[in-house]
């Protein structure tokens, strides 16, 4: 697993070193660490990267630029952000980090928030039957932006294409069952990963599609997306 760090910073990239080393050890995955104290670097790296822990005020790109830039090349890059600056919470939360953590970290919320971006690099396959064409095509969960409800079947919205399913709204309740998943009204199904802006009533998807939040779920929904950027 390809994870970045950079910080400008040494004693902090030593110590989110140390606490991967230790995760690594007592979760039996293999990091494959990349260093970086500029964000120029990390983005003159060809290496695609599963992972990327960025620290938020830097002297040329700060993190959350940075962060933009990486989920442009790759957009199922998980990015954990550090920083002793909180007032960039609202910013991390639009780019839709998937963990915010103060520094100094607390290494049982960083492993926490570990754990659950090792669970999200999922490559699970969903097959379904294409409305219309005598083919079957299998999709990445990960890939998925959205489904929605089109008449009494869906539609199912990737970066690439647009899949018309036959399946109710209820098969795609069943199959996406990771925490990345969620409901913010009854038409719709959003990934978490495609968040790129988010107010009480709507979020928007990969800066293009607009999704209401009902009212009734507007609770919930701000307090489980809170819970999955900050790993409460």
């Amino acid at each position: 697993m390809k994870i970045a760090i950079c910080d400008d910073e040494q004693i902090y990239i030593d110590n989110i070193a140390e606490h991967l080393d230790i995760f690594s050890a007592e979760n039996n995955i293999d990091f494959e660490k990349s260093i970086f104290t500029n964000s120029a670097d990390i983005l003159a790296s060809d290496i695609r990267f599963d992972i990327a822990v960025l620290d938020v005020e830097m002297d040329n790109i700060n993190g959350i630029k940075l962060g933009s830039e990486l989920r442009k090349r790759n957009p199922h890059i998980i990015l954990i952000y550090v920083t002793a600056y909180r007032k960039y919470l609202d910013d991390a939360l639009n780019l839709n980090a998937v963990r915010f953590f103060e520094k100094p970290l607390d290494p049982q919320r960083f492993y926490r928030g570990l754990h659950d971006a090792v669970k999200r690099i999922d490559n699970t396959s969903i097959s379904f039957y294409l409305k219309d064409q005598e083919l079957t095509e299998r999709i990445s969960a990960q890939d998925i932006i959205f489904v929605e409800i089109e008449k009494r079947k869906t539609k199912v919205v990737t970066r690439d294409k647009e899949y018309h399913s036959d399946h109710h709204i209820s098969f795609w309740q069943d199959k996406l069952t990771s925490t990345i998943f969620i409901s913010p009204h009854k038409s719709y199904i959003i990934n978490f990963n495609y968040v790129t802006a988010y107010e009480r009533n709507y979020v928007i998807l990969d800066e293009r599609y607009k999704v209401n939040i009902a009212r009734n779920k507007q609770a919930d929904f701000y307090r489980k997306f809170m819970q999955y950027v900050e790993g409460r």
